[in-house]
């Protein structure tokens, strides 16, 4: 019985761990590669034809099209030839955009949006997210790292994915250490000892105790003269 319940306990978590969020901002340093990116709630059903990516509402960035073509002529000369993009990521419900050798003037709140069709639907839907994007200078880069080794970037995808999956793992991991455990206590394998309170004298023991109090003492007898002695 123990062993069933821990089951379905581990069941419902695995299933119903919460996928990781968006970032809410994502660090880059001065001449880097950035990858900007963000979650957004795709339904099974939605087919997207273009993707457009805007940074502080007033430039554009990248505008693409079906088949992953990029429009040039459409995104602001600031980002002319430095953006690239993976649709595949849409189907897991992603929207991303890469851009090459960052500035501290690409810093801001970049916004994308995907744009498509439901099944039966003509009209289009737009769906969108945001993400915050903050490019440090190379002397602020370097007296900040102080030659340490830089940790992973904060907000990739695929490293996010396997954290999510190796706690996963860890979960199942601890549960089934647990289930093992429970049915080795069921079997007898295994036996809980309890902690027991002081010992209560009984009757019997008061007595033995009492006797045992003669030793080494003298006994009398009804004159009160020692008669002889018990050792």
């Amino acid at each position: 019985m123990i062993q069933k319940i821990l089951l379905l306990t581990l069941l419902h978590l695995v299933v119903a761990a919460p996928r990781p969020a968006s970032p809410q901002m994502i660090q880059a340093d001065e001449g880097e590669n950035a990858t900007v990116w963000c979650r957004f709630i795709r339904p099974e059903d939605f087919a997207p034809t273009a993707l457009h990516w805007t940074v502080n509402v007033t430039k554009d960035v990248l505008f693409s099209r079906h088949k992953g073509w990029i429009d040039p002529d459409a995104a602001d000369a600031q980002y002319t030839l430095r953006t690239s993009v993976n649709r595949e990521d849409l189907a897991r419900g992603i929207l991303l955009v890469n851009i090459s050798n960052v500035t501290p003037s690409d810093s801001g709140n970049y916004e994308g949006v995907v744009i498509g069709k439901l099944a039966g639907h003509d009209d289009p839907l737009e769906l969108n997210c945001s993400v915050e994007l903050i490019v440090e200078k190379e002397e602020q880069s370097k007296s900040k790292d102080s030659g340490a080794p830089a940790p992973p970037a904060e907000g990739d995808p695929a490293a996010e994915q396997r954290n999510h999956v190796l706690g996963v793992l860890i979960l199942v991991a601890f549960l089934a250490v647990v289930i093992a455990v429970g049915i080795l206590v069921e079997r007898g394998v295994i036996r809980i000892c309890k902690k027991e309170g002081e010992p209560k004298t009984s009757e019997g023991d008061q007595q033995s105790a009492a006797e045992e109090g003669l030793v080494g003492s003298e006994v009398t007898d009804s004159n009160n003269q020692p008669s002889h002695t018990v050792y």
